[in-house]
C-alpha cells in the first residue's frame, strides 16, 4: 500500500467502545427487503431468532407489524436486563429520527416518512430504552472487520449484496465514510458493465436483480438458477465483471481486502474465482449486521 494516508472522512461516534459492564445487551434487528433477521447480542455473541420473510412491498401496516413483531420477539428473548435496540436499516434513511426515505428500490416505499421510533415504543415492550438506527452495509462492515472475514486487516471494504448494494468501509473496525471526495456510501451509484456490455448503476447489475437478468431468471427463481451447472459461465462474467468493478475502487480506497456479505455471499464459491484475489467470503452470515448494529449502538452511548 502506499506510504501515504488518503484523506479520510469518518463517521461521528461510530469508534467501537470498551464496554466496562460485564454483559451488553441489545436486542438487534437486520430490515432487508427480502427478510427480517431478529437477534439478542450479548458483547460477541448473538443469540438469533428465526428469520422472517419480508413483506417490504406491502401496505404500510403490513410492513410496521411485521417490524413490530420482530423487534417485540427479541426484546423478550432480551429479558429484564435489555440495555437497548440497535436496527439496521437500508438507505436512504433519516438514522437520526428513526425515518425511512426509500423511493425507487421495491422495499419499503409504504412507510416511507413515518416515524418509526414513536410506533415501536407504543407497540412493543421497548419502554424507554434507547433505540438506535444504523446503516445496514456499515452494520455488516463493522461485523465483519470486527469479528468475521475483515479481523485481521487494518482496511476493509464491505460490499453487501442483496436487493440492492450497499458499501462499508472500515479502518481499525472505524466506519470511514468518505477518502479523498470518493463517498463510500454512493458506491453502488457509479457505473459498471452489466451482462450486455452496457453500462449501469452498480446497484442495478451487482444487485439479486442484476444476477437474475444476467442469468435469465426471475429474482424468485434466483437460488435455482445459480445451482444450475448450464449456468456457471454466466456466474463466472457476473464475478469478473464485479471484480473490475471493484479492482479501481479497493486501490482509490486504499483497502487491503474487499469481503462480500448480503445474501448472495452465500452463493459466493460459484462466482468468486473470477472476482480476485483480494476478494473474500463473509463468514458471519445473518449474524454480522446484528453484531455490527450492537455495537454502533454501544459506541453512541
Amino acid at each position: 500500500m502506499p506510504a501515504t494516508r488518503p484523506n479520510t472522512t469518518r463517521y461521528a461516534a461510530t469508534t467501537v467502545a470498551t464496554v466496562s459492564k460485564p454483559e451488553r445487551i441489545t436486542a438487534a434487528l437486520d430490515v432487508g427487503g427480502t427478510s427480517i433477521k431478529a437477534g439478542v447480542v450479548r458483547d460477541a455473541h448473538v443469540d438469533l431468532l428465526p428469520i422472517v420473510p419480508s413483506h417490504s412491498q406491502g401496505p404500510a401496516e403490513v410492513v410496521l407489524a411485521q417490524l413490530v413483531g420482530a423487534l417485540d420477539a427479541a426484546i423478550t428473548a432480551a429479558g429484564p436486563g435489555l440495555d437497548d435496540v440497535a436496527i439496521a436499516v437500508p438507505r436512504p434513511f433519516d438514522l437520526d429520527r428513526g425515518v425511512p426515505l426509500l423511493r425507487g428500490l421495491h422495499k419499503f416505499e409504504s412507510i416511507h416518512g413515518l416515524e418509526l421510533p414513536s410506533i415501536f415504543r407504543l407497540r412493543t415492550a421497548v419502554g424507554d430504552r434507547p433505540i438506535r438506527f444504523v446503516g445496514d452495509a456499515e452494520a455488516a462492515g463493522i461485523g465483519e472487520a470486527r469479528c468475521g472475514a475483515g479481523r485481521g486487516f487494518r482496511r476493509v471494504l464491505t460490499i453487501t449484496l442483496g436487493t440492492g448494494m450497499g458499501a462499508c468501509l472500515t479502518d481499525d473496525a472505524q466506519v470511514v465514510s468518505a477518502v479523498d471526495g470518493l463517498v463510500v456510501e454512493d458506491l453502488h451509484d457509479r457505473t459498471a458493465r452489466d451482462a450486455r456490455g452496457r453500462g449501469r448503476r452498480a446497484d442495478d447489475a451487482f444487485s439479486a436483480r442484476g444476477l437474475a437478468t444476467a442469468l435469465g431468471a426471475e429474482t424468485d427463481g434466483l437460488e435455482s438458477a445459480v445451482a444450475d451447472p448450464a449456468n456457471t459461465a454466466r456466474l463466472v462474467d457476473f464475478g469478473s465483471r464485479l471484480g473490475e468493478f471493484l479492482a479501481p475502487v479497493l486501490d482509490e480506497l486504499q483497502a487491503e481486502v474487499a469481503v462480500i456479505a448480503g445474501g448472495l455471499a452465500v452463493v459466493f464459491d460459484r462466482f468468486a474465482p473470477a472476482i480476485g484475489p483480494r476478494a473474500l467470503q463473509a463468514t458471519l452470515g445473518t449474524r454480522g449486521p446484528l453484531l455490527g448494529a450492537a455495537a454502533l449502538t454501544a459506541a453512541a452511548h
